[in-house]
């Protein structure tokens, strides 16, 4: 037995409500622990092997954190989790003071009580030098005042710097949202396609004649130790995922040549065959270098399988 020792850093306002688990190759749960409150958990007794680890939060629908780790044999392993803050922040809007427009009001008003005295002219009457230089003077005022007003009521532009900080915010926890849920779908959709796979090698080879299974025994071990390749890198990057099943489907090629020339002429192992290469086929032709286009491609290969997904996998067990 071997000992983990799990280390959380980034945001420790979380740590105490913070839920670690350890998933096998199967996605099963075995073993499960909380942090401190510095961020420390300790596993002491754990097999040897690969794990998911997965640190998940009560108040978030997807993981915080997911990654796959080694735990070595006879010796303690240390694992750090760094979290991003930015999947907790809700920063509220702004709240910026109304304008004081009390200035810009008596301003105002003194123009039009200033004005006011030489608004009575009569028709004939002449226009002194002080009326004009006084009615220039308050129109001048008055300008500035409006000009004052659209400071202080709007910034220039008409922009809103509170509302564009929570939108910006607003936006990226979307993305990241988006991002998480395209991750998620797609490891699922490679799970799906992992056990189909495997499904589809256990019927072919349930189909090969009793006096001919000693005969395929090794194209059996081989096939299925690339169906356990494929199902290991479930939790990899688009492009490594994408390269493990161009891989696979072309070294599967190989196992059919072994499966067909040992058990010629065989209608149902010719069948099981013929389904699998429908599967290799979209698999050596996947180039896929992010989720979406990935999750697309796989929504093909659910087509070509006949559109049962996952419920036929299930009949099937």
């Amino acid at each position: 037995m071997s000992e983990l020792a799990i280390n959380v850093n980034g945001f420790a306002a979380v740590n105490r409500d913070l839920n670690v688990e350890l998933r096998d190759a199967t996605g099963k749960v075995v073993q499960q622990v909380t942090p401190f409150a510095d961020g420390t958990a300790r596993i002491p007794q754990i097999d040897a092997g690969t794990y998911d680890l997965v640190v998940r939060h009560p108040n978030l629908t997807l993981p915080v954190f997911r990654r796959p780790i080694r735990v070595f044999p006879d010796l303690p392993t240390q694992v750090t989790v760094l979290i991003d803050p930015s999947q907790f922040r809700n920063t509220p809007i702004e709240d910026i003071p109304d304008a004081n427009l009390t200035p810009v009001r008596q301003a105002a008003q003194s123009v039009s009580d200033t004005l006011a005295g030489i608004s009575t002219k009569r028709p004939g009457e002449s226009i002194r030098a002080d009326d004009w230089n006084l009615m220039a003077s308050n129109n001048r005022q008055l300008a500035d005042t409006v000009a004052q007003l659209t400071q202080l009521v709007s910034p220039v532009g008409h922009n809103h710097p509170e509302l564009e900080t929570k939108i910006n915010e607003l936006s990226g926890n979307f993305d990241n949202l988006v991002s998480q849920l395209s991750a998620a779908i797609a490891e699922l959709q490679r799970q799906i396609q992992a056990l189909r796979f495997r499904q589809q090698i256990t019927t072919m080879f349930d189909t090969v004649p009793p006096e001919a299974a000693q005969a395929v025994a090794p194209a059996k071990a081989q096939a299925l130790a690339l169906a356990d390749t494929l199902q290991t890198s479930v939790t990899d990057s688009p492009l490594n995922f994408a390269r493990t099943s161009r891989n696979v489907g072309t070294q599967f090629d190989a196992v059919l040549d072994q499966v067909l020339t040992a058990v010629p002429n065989n209608d149902s192992v010719q069948t099981a065959a013929n389904n699998i290469s429908q599967s290799t086929d979209i698999m050596k032709n996947q180039r896929t270098t992010n989720y979406g286009d990935e999750i697309a491609l796989n929504r093909k290969m659910d087509r070509v399988a006949g559109g049962a997904g996952l419920l036929a996998i299930l009949k099937q067990q």
